[in-house]
């Protein structure tokens, strides 16, 4: 990476999208509904041989998602996800739901691919996507997420719940009077 000064980070950084469960839930049911057809596809261009099933699938997963490095470190008073993503998403493209125990991000940008081969080159457009759900060992609260991406960096700080909750402090008291 490059250096670059504080002022240049925090003007190139902007905030990745906060949504909420259900369109998470949405966009994970969309990314099954494409790899399953996309494994069937490969079934049938296979023949509709059986016992390849977890291959084709595997493979439509591979097509269809990019996989990306990413860490998740716990500080005293935080959870804090770190990501390199493929190329350059906007903002606007990146989707990041919070939830007390689990994190999900998805995002989907355009990008142009030249293809070769037996005919002269030429341009595609294709839908680079990514996608996670990532269970935290730890409660999180949600309204306090803060995301930053800068470049190809994604970062998401989690602060975790402070204090007890009602449900705990009751079965605490009813524990010990047992």
């Amino acid at each position: 990476m490059r250096a670059q000064s504080t002022a240049q980070r925090r003007e190139a950084s902007r905030q990745a999208k906060l949504v909420g469960n259900d369109i998470s839930v949405n966009k994970q049911n969309e990314l099954h509904d494409m790899i399953a057809r996309r494994a069937y596809e490969l079934f049938e261009n296979r023949g509709r041989v059986h016992g390849h099933d977890i291959n084709d699938w595997l493979d439509a997963e591979l097509e269809i998602l990019h996989p990306f490095r990413h860490e998740l470190k716990e500080t005293a008073g935080a959870i804090i996800f770190l990501a390199e993503l493929p190329g350059i998403f906007r903002a606007e493209q990146i989707y990041v739901a919070v939830e007390p125990r689990r994190l999900t991000i998805s995002g989907e940008r355009e990008i142009e691919v030249t293809c070769g081969g037996k005919k002269p080159a030429h341009t595609e457009k294709r839908m680079q996507r990514i996608f996670l759900l990532k269970e935290l060992l730890v409660e999180v609260d949600p309204s306090r997420a803060v995301t930053r991406l800068a470049g190809e960096l994604l970062e998401i700080v989690m602060p975790k719940l402070t204090g007890t909750s009602k449900f705990s402090e009751k079965a605490k008291a009813a524990s010990s009077n047992q």
